[in-house]
C-alpha cells in the first residue's frame, strides 16, 4: 500500500489551469463566432466602399401616400395584360446596350401575387433577373397621355411595384408627371417613397397640386444605375398603373332627409341616393346619363327616358340646388325631392 501524502497544491493547480484553458476556448470560440457573422453579414449587403444593398423583406407591406377619402373616382388604368404595351413608351438615356423596359411574363418574380400577375413593365433581364450589363445603364418608361376631361381633383396616381436595387444614393429610381405632353417633368415620387426589400407593394401619390388645370397628363418612370457596380439585383417591376380623379364635380342633398344626387358638369353622369326609403328598406341608389345644360350661373342636369324622369339644378352663384328625383323600380314609382341651401357643406353620404 502506497501511503504516499497526496499533493492537494498540485491537484488544484491543474484544475485552475483546465479551468482557465476552458474559459480561453469559449471566448476565443466565441470571437471568432461573432466575426465570422459580422463578415457574412457585412458579405451579404454591405460593398466595400461602404454602399449596400438593402435585405430582402420577408412579406410583402402597402405603403399609400394618398389617403382614400370614399368619393367615388374614375380612373384610367394600365395591367399589361397579355403582353400589351398599352401606349407606353420606353427611351434609353445611358449606355443600354439593349433596351431594359419591358413587358415579361411572369419572369423574375413576376409571378408573385400582389400585382395583376404575370405581365408587368420590368427594368432587367429576364435570363438573368438583374440590371448587370456590365456598364452604366438608365432608361425611361413613358405613358401615353391620360385624358382628364370630366375628371375632377383630387387627382392620385398608383401603382403596383416590386424593387430590388442598390440603396443610398445609387440605383436611382423617379416616377415624374408632365402636364405638357412631355416637355417638362416634375418629380413627385423616388426610391426613398418605396419599399426596396425584392417584394411587391402598391403606393399612391396624390398629385393635384401638379395636375392643376390640367386636362391631359403622362407619367414617367425613370431609372439609372449612376455606375456599373451592384447591378446584380432584381430590378424594378411596375404593374396596374392608376391615374384616378373625382367621378363628379356637383352634389345636391336635401337639408332634411339627407338624400342626394352627384353629377358630372361635363360628361352628365351622375348617381341618385334616397337614404330612408318607406318602410325601412335600405338606401336606394341608382346611377346613369342625362343631358346637362347651362344658362348664366344655373347648370342643370336631365334625364328623361327608360322610366326616370329626373331634373337637378345648381346655381353656382349662391351655391344652391334643388331637384326631382322619378323613377320606376319594379311595380312601383319612386319621386322624392331635394332641396339644398348649400352646396358647400353637404356630405353626400347617408347618415
Amino acid at each position: 500500500m502506497n501511503n504516499k501524502p497526496i499533493n492537494r497544491r498540485k491537484i488544484f493547480t491543474i484544475l485552475e489551469l483546465g479551468f482557465l484553458g476552458l474559459l480561453g476556448w469559449v471566448a476565443l470560440s466565441g470571437t471568432l463566432f461573432y466575426q465570422s457573422s459580422l463578415a457574412e453579414a457585412q458579405k451579404s449587403d454591405q460593398l466595400p466602399d461602404g454602399r449596400w444593398i438593402p435585405a430582402e423583406g420577408p412579406t410583402p407591406k402597402f405603403a399609400v401616400l394618398a389617403p382614400t377619402n370614399g368619393t367615388p373616382l374614375t380612373c384610367t388604368s394600365f395591367d399589361f395584360a397579355g403582353g400589351a404595351t398599352q401606349g407606353f413608351t420606353t427611351e434609353p438615356t445611358f449606355g443600354t446596350p439593349t433596351n431594359l423596359w419591358h413587358v415579361t411574363n411572369g419572369a423574375c418574380r413576376a409571378n408573385l401575387t400582389g400585382h395583376t400577375t404575370p405581365f408587368t413593365f420590368y427594368y432587367g433581364q429576364d435570363g438573368t433577373c438583374n440590371y448587370d450589363t456590365g456598364a452604366r445603364n438608365a432608361a425611361n418608361l413613358i405613358s401615353p397621355p391620360v385624358s382628364l376631361v370630366g375628371v375632377f381633383p383630387s387627382f392620385t396616381v398608383s401603382f403596383n411595384y416590386l424593387l430590388f436595387v442598390e440603396g443610398g444614393g445609387f440605383d436611382t429610381t423617379f416616377v415624374d408627371l408632365s402636364t405638357n405632353n412631355g416637355a417638362t417633368w416634375t418629380q413627385f415620387l423616388s426610391k426613398a417613397n418605396l419599399i426596396n426589400d425584392n417584394q411587391w407593394h402598391n403606393v399612391s401619390a396624390d398629385v393635384t397640386a401638379i395636375v392643376g388645370a390640367a386636362t391631359s397628363i403622362r407619367v414617367r418612370f425613370r431609372f439609372d444605375t449612376i455606375d456599373n457596380i451592384a447591378n446584380a439585383t432584381t430590378g424594378w417591376h411596375v404593374d396596374d398603373i392608376s391615374v384616378c380623379g373625382a367621378a363628379f364635380n356637383q352634389c345636391v342633398q336635401d337639408d332634411v332627409t339627407g338624400d342626394f344626387i352627384q353629377f358630372n358638369t361635363v360628361t352628365g353622369a351622375y348617381v341618385a341616393t334616397q337614404c330612408h326609403p318607406p318602410f325601412g328598406n335600405p338606401p336606394l341608389t341608382i346611377s346613369g346619363t342625362g343631358t346637362i345644360t347651362t344658362n348664366g350661373s344655373f347648370v342643370t342636369l336631365q334625364d328623361f327616358g327608360n322610366g326616370r324622369f329626373n331634373t337637378v339644378t345648381v346655381n353656382t352663384a349662391n351655391n344652391t340646388g334643388s331637384g326631382i328625383i322619378r323613377f320606376v323600380n319594379g311595380f312601383s314609382i319612386v319621386i322624392y325631392l331635394i332641396n339644398d341651401s348649400n352646396t358647400l357643406n353637404n356630405t353626400c353620404a347617408c347618415t
